[in-house]
């Protein structure tokens, strides 16, 4: 039987608009939970990716400190002219405080070859050959084909894969000839240069370059200890320092090489600067849980909607209390000192903590070991918050498994959004089916009064 599209076409009365409205109370009775069961997992979901996002954050922050070595900034001061310096000096693991007399004797050198050719474009060889350069312990081969010209022969040194440094250049000299200068890139005593050919014409090539520069070991004399370096950079050589030589110290007066001094003091300033990170790093997080943690207020009896996309989950108010006991728990990696609060760090009423300057630079001149175990390491107070947080933060934590949880509802509310769409279809299909018969019956009806009136009037 047809389904009927136009309700109430029979009967003159207005069907449609009831079959409407009904399908429209339907549709909203079934649908009004299923809004919003998505309304309130999208709003968790997205308070729950903020809060991990929060949390992530801060967990990175704290990894940092906690490692080792993290506390152990040092400012370096080397006497010196800023506009032209002697030497660069860094802090590497392991570095003391101390001071250092530091001469730069000499720079390290790298082996320099030139050779004179009356053309860089004329063909220079017969035959095929291959030249090979080794400098030290490091070498490599160019293939030479029958008719290379020095042009020729200087592109494929300088882009032989195996290059190990060598640069080859030519500069056209006052009298119009060429010269091809190649320098070994490589330094450092016992390091020269070789270059030999494959047949006796690359051979008679190779041995008509004259040695410019040997290679040589730069040199430093520190606190009357000579130190020698294949290259300009003293790494490791003076106990958790980086010393690179940019040039040789300068003379007196009298022609005597000046030492420069280094001086490596604590850095406060950038420890200083880590802790307050760590500072505010927890005073943000605690702000942010606290802010989608926040309940919806009741005015009148009637709940608001004015609190947090977490509002009243006790997830936020467990990262506060984790975040709380760990700073105030007495530690167990300084022997003199129980909490971060004898250093200077002070925590309000609400929780928010701040940091007393003056206070934290004195534990640091007189305490600058125990302020570190404080803090460093594994069971240092930013080692342990991070290891609790992340159990909320990282891949597969307790927070990812909230959102998998939340996405698995709005998948359902989906799921069932498409049955109500079914439900409604076959919903509107029944009420016009039962209207159509109505519609059908009242025509007849109408239909019949009209023919009984017309054989009552006559």
């Amino acid at each position: 039987m047809a389904t009927i599209t136009s309700a109430g076409a029979g009967s003159g009365i207005d069907l449609e608009s009831v079959i409407s409205a009904s399908v429209q109370a339907k549709k909203a009775q079934l649908q009004q939970p299923l809004t919003k069961k998505q309304t309130t997992a999208q709003i968790s979901l997205s308070g729950v990716g903020q809060l991990k996002s929060a949390i992530a954050s801060y967990v990175t922050t704290l990894k940092s400190m906690a490692k080792n070595d993290s506390f152990n900034k040092r400012t370096i001061t080397v006497s010196q002219d800023k506009d032209d310096p002697v030497m660069k000096v860094e802090s590497k693991a392991g570095t003391s405080n101390g001071q250092y007399n530091i001469t730069v004797n000499k720079l390290a050198t790298t082996s320099k070859f030139e050779s004179v050719f009356n053309s860089s474009t004329d063909a220079i060889v017969t035959q095929d050959g291959t030249l090979t350069f080794k400098a030290g312990d490091k070498s490599f081969s160019v293939d030479v084909k029958a008719g290379d010209s020095l042009q020729s022969i200087r592109k494929r040194i300088n882009n032989d894969g195996d290059n190990f440094g060598l640069s080859a250049n030519i500069i056209t000299t006052s009298d119009g000839k060429s010269k091809l200068i190649m320098d070994s890139g490589i330094s450092g005593d016992g390091n020269d240069m070789q270059i030999t050919g494959s047949t006796a014409e690359l051979s008679s090539f190779a041995s008509a370059f004259t040695q410019t520069q040997s290679a040589g070991s730069a040199e430093i004399d520190v606190d009357g200890n000579k130190l020698t370096s294949a290259t300009n950079t003293f790494d490791g050589t003076i106990m958790g320092l980086k010393v690179t030589v940019l040039r040789t110290s300068d003379k007196d007066s009298a022609g005597n090489v000046k030492s420069n001094k280094v001086d490596v003091s604590t850095d406060k300033d950038g420890i200083k600067a880590m802790v307050k990170s760590f500072i505010d790093g927890y005073n943000t997080l605690v702000s942010k849980s606290n802010e989608l943690g926040k309940r919806n207020s009741i005015v009148a009896g009637i709940q608001q909607s004015d609190g947090g996309a977490l509002a009243g989950d006790s997830m936020t108010r467990t990262i506060v209390n984790i975040m709380s006991s760990t700073v105030t728990d007495k530690s167990t990696t300084s022997t003199e000192l129980s909490t971060i609060f004898q250093i200077g760090v002070k925590m309000d009423n609400k929780g928010v903590l701040s940091l007393d300057d003056e206070k934290f630079s004195e534990a640091l001149d007189k305490n600058y070991e125990q302020v570190v175990a404080l803090f460093s390491g594994e069971d240092g107070v930013a080692g342990k918050l991070s290891s609790q947080l992340e159990e909320y933060s990282k891949s597969g934590g307790l927070l990812a498994k909230r959102e998998d949880s939340l996405n698995s509802d709005l998948r359902e509310v989906s799921r069932k959004q498409a049955d109500v769409a079914t439900q409604m279809t076959k919903y509107e299909e029944s009420l016009r089916a039962r209207y159509g018969s109505l519609d059908t019956l009242l025509a007849k009806l109408n239909k019949s009064a009209s023919y009984l009136s017309l054989i009552g009037s006559q």
